[in-house]
C-alpha cells in the first residue's frame, strides 16, 4: 500500500506544484547529468574518533591517499571539461585541517573559478588556519557541532565541544561569508537543541543545519538506539525545525535553520523545515573523488559505488559513462517504493539512506512507525 503521511490540502497545491517541476528537473538529469556540486574526500585521517563517524576514521593516514600533484591534477581535468564557476566544492574527510597541503590544493580550486567550503570538526581551527583559508580564496565552512557540551563531548571526545565554538568563532572572524553549524541529531540531544542554538550563535554561526545519523561507518549494520529517532522524535524534530524557521522569519532575524538533505518528507515538512529542491541529487548533479582517488557520487555511498578512478580514466568520462547505476531509475523504484503513491514526488528517497538502511530509508514510515496507510 501507498504512504500516506497526509492528504494534500487545496493550499498545498501550489507547493505541491513546484515539488512536481524539482521532480521533472530530476529527471532530466538522468539523462542531462550536469555537475554542479562536487565533494573531496581529501583523507581518512582525523584527530578525532567520533563515535558515529560514517567514514570510520582514525589516527593514521592512508598509504593511498592522493598526493598534492595527483589532486590538481584531477582538477586541471576538471577545469578543461566543464564550467568550474559553477561548481561548489565541499571539502570532507576525516579532518580536512590534517592536510598540510590544504591551502594550496584550496588556492587551486580559487584559481579554477571553484567556490569551496570544507567540512571540519573545528577542533583544528585555529585564526592562522582560517586566515590562511580565506586567503586561498574559501568563504564557506562548515563545523559539527553535535549537542551541548555533554552531549557532545560523549560522541567525539573531552574538549571537542570547547573546540568546535572556538572554531566557529575563528572562521567568523577570518571573514568567513557563511559559518554554518551541523548538527547529528540523536536521542541525547534532542532536547537540548536550543541550547545548541544559543552556543552556535553566540560562537559566531549564521546558518544551523540539522541531520540525522545514517548506518553506515561505524554505524554499519547497528541496531544501537543510541543514535536512531524514532518516529516520535523524528515528529519532534521536524516540529523543531518548522518552528524555528517560523519564529526566524517572523522576527525578521538573519539566522537560518533547516533540516538535511535526502529522501521526501512530506509535504508539510518539505514546505517548511527545508528550502527549495533539497531532495537526493547523487550522481545527477553531485560528485566526487574520494582520497584515494576513486569517483563515485557523494562520499556517504558505499565505497562498492564507485566507478572508477581518477588517477587512471578522467574523472569527465567517468561521470558520464560509468554512472548508469545512479541514473537508473528502476533502481530506486523497488521494495516499498514499488506502489507508493508518493513516488513521484519522492523518486525513491535518498540514495545513501536507501543503502544504509534498506528496511528503514523512507521518511514517511519513520514518522508513522513503520505503518503504511
Amino acid at each position: 500500500m501507498p504512504c500516506t503521511p497526509e492528504r494534500p490540502r487545496l493550499r498545498d497545491f501550489p507547493f505541491l506544484v513546484g515539488l512536481r517541476r524539482d521532480v521533472e528537473e530530476r529527471r532530466r538529469l538522468f539523462t542531462e547529468p550536469d555537475l554542479t556540486y562536487f565533494f573531496w574526500e581529501c583523507t581518512l585521517r582525523c584527530n578525532l574518533r567520533c563515535a558515529h563517524c560514517g567514514s570510520s576514521c582514525g589516527p593514521t593516514r592512508k598509504e593511498d591517499e592522493l598526493t598534492t600533484e595527483q589532486i590538481c591534477g584531477i582538477l586541471d581535468t576538471i577545469g578543461e571539461d566543464f564550467d568550474c564557476s559553477r561548481i561548489f566544492v565541499s571539502i570532507t574527510g576525516g579532518e580536512p585541517l590534517l592536510r598540510e597541503d590544504l591551502y594550496e590544493v584550496v588556492a587551486h580550486m580559487t584559481g579554477l573559478g571553484m567556490r569551496t567550503c570544507i567540512v571540519s570538526n573545528g577542533t583544528l581551527l585555529t585564526p592562522q588556519r582560517a586566515a590562511r583559508l580565506y586567503d586561498a580564496g574559501m568563504r564557506t565552512i562548515s563545523i559539527s557541532v553535535d549537542g551541548n557540551e555533554r552531549t557532545h563531548n560523549a560522541v567525539r571526545g573531552e574538549g571537542s565541544y570547547a573546540g568546535a565554538l572556538t572554531g566557529i568563532s575563528n572562521a567568523a572572524e577570518a571573514g568567513f561569508e557563511v559559518v554554518e553549524a551541523i548538527t547529528c541529531v540523536r536521542p541525547a540531544n534532542l532536547p537540548v537543541l536550543p541550547l545548541v542554538e544559543r552556543d552556535v550563535r553566540a560562537a559566531g554561526a549564521g546558518l544551523w543545519r540539522l541531520i540525522t545519523i545514517d548506518r553506515m561507518g561505524r554505524l554499519e549494520g547497528s541496531t544501537d538506539a543510541e543514535f536512531w529517532l524514532e518516529p516520535p522524535q523524528v515528529n519532534h524534530l521536524l516540529s523543531f525545525v518548522e518552528q524555528r524557521r517560523a519564529d526566524l522569519e517572523r522576527d525578521g532575524d538573519p539566522f537560518d535553520v533547516g533540516f538535511s538533505c535526502g529522501g521526501f518528507i512530506g509535504l508539510r515538512w518539505e514546505k517548511t523545515v527545508r528550502g527549495e529542491n533539497n531532495q537526493c541529487h547523487a550522481g545527477l548533479c553531485v560528485g566526487s573523488v574520494l582520497s584515494d582517488g576513486q569517483v563515485s557520487a557523494c562520499p556517504s555511498m558505499p565505497r562498492s559505488w564507485a566507478q572508477g578512478n581518477a588517477l587512471e580514466t578522467r574523472f569527465s568520462e567517468i561521470w558520464f559513462d560509468r554512472f548508469a547505476d545512479y541514473r537508473d531509475e528502476s533502481i530506486r523504484r523497488e521494495g516499498p517504493c514499488v506502489d507508493c503513491s508518493w513516488y513521484d514526488v519522492c523518486l525513491g528517497g535518498g540514495l545513501h539512506e536507501r543503502l544504509a538502511q534498506p528496511d528503514q530509508f523512507c521518511w514517511l514510515d519513520r514518522q508513522q512507525n513503520g505503518k503504511k496507510g
